[in-house]
C-alpha cells in the first residue's frame, strides 16, 4: 500500500477514535450536565471580562465548568490570583490538567461543582446552559460572601440584577457578558437578607 495511502487512513482513523471519545464523553457526564456541551470560551471574550473585573493578587477565582482551564490561566497570568476549577468531562479535564501542570496557583478538579461549597471564591466565572442558571443562582446566593463577584458567559442569572453586559469587539465572539456583584446584583428578598447579617457581624464601636 502506498505510503500516502497510509497516512490518509491513519488520519481518518484517528479522527474517528476522537470522534467516538467526544461521544463517549458526552454520554457519560449527560445526567449532570442535562446536555450541555464542552465548548471553550473565545479568548477575546475571556479578556474583556478580565479587563471589566479587576481582581487582586491572591484572590480566589473559581471557573465553574471551567474546560481547558483557559480562564483560570488567564486571570493567573494577568493578576496573580489563585484559581481553582471544576470540570467532569473526561476530554476537558484532561486538557486542563496537562495545560495547568506546574503552574502555581492553580488547580483543576475532577468533580461536580453542585456539591462544592463555594463560599471562599472572591470570583466566580461560568459558561453554563440557560436551564441551570436559576439553580446556579440560588447556590451563589446561599454561598458567595459580600463582595464576591460572578462573570457569566452568555447567559443571565434570572432574577439577578447585573452590573454590566460586556461584548467583545469581534463579529464571531460578541456574544454577552454578564457581570454580578454580591450583594447588589441579587434578588431584593436575598439583599436585604445579606444586609441584614453583615449589620448583626459589624463590630461594636
Amino acid at each position: 500500500m502506498p505510503t500516502w495511502l497510509v497516512v490518509i487512513f491513519t488520519i481518518l482513523g484517528g479522527a474517528a477514535v476522537l470522534k467516538i471519545l467526544h461521544a463517549l464523553a458526552i454520554v457519560v457526564v449527560h445526567p449532570v450536565t442535562q446536555g450541555a456541551m464542552y465548548t471553550s470560551t473565545a479568548r477575546v471574550k475571556i479578556r474583556k471580562a478580565l479587563d471589566a473585573v479587576c481582581m487582586k493578587p491572591g484572590e480566589l477565582l473559581v471557573d465553574i465548568g471551567c474546560g481547558d482551564g483557559r480562564v483560570l490561566r488567564a486571570a493567573r497570568k494577568r493578576y496573580g490570583v489563585n484559581g481553582l476549577g471544576f470540570e467532569i468531562n473526561p476530554i476537558a479535564i484532561v486538557k486542563a490538567k496537562l495545560l495547568t501542570m506546574g503552574r502555581k496557583g492553580l488547580e483543576v478538579r475532577c468533580r461536580n461543582f453542585w456539591k462544592a461549597d463555594l463560599g471562599k471564591a472572591d470570583i466566580v466565572s461560568c459558561y453554563l446552559f440557560p436551564d441551570v442558571m436559576r439553580r446556579l443562582g440560588e447556590k451563589l446566593e446561599k454561598e458567595l460572601a459580600a463582595g464576591a463577584r460572578v462573570i457569566s458567559f452568555n447567559f443571565p442569572i434570572p432574577g439577578w440584577k447585573h452590573q454590566a453586559i460586556l461584548r467583545a469587539a469581534s463579529k464571531l465572539n460578541n456574544d454577552p457578558i454578564y457581570i454580578y456583584r454580591i450583594p447588589d446584583s441579587l434578588p431584593d428578598a436575598a439583599r436585604q437578607s445579606t444586609a441584614k447579617v453583615q449589620e448583626v457581624v459589624l463590630p461594636v464601636r
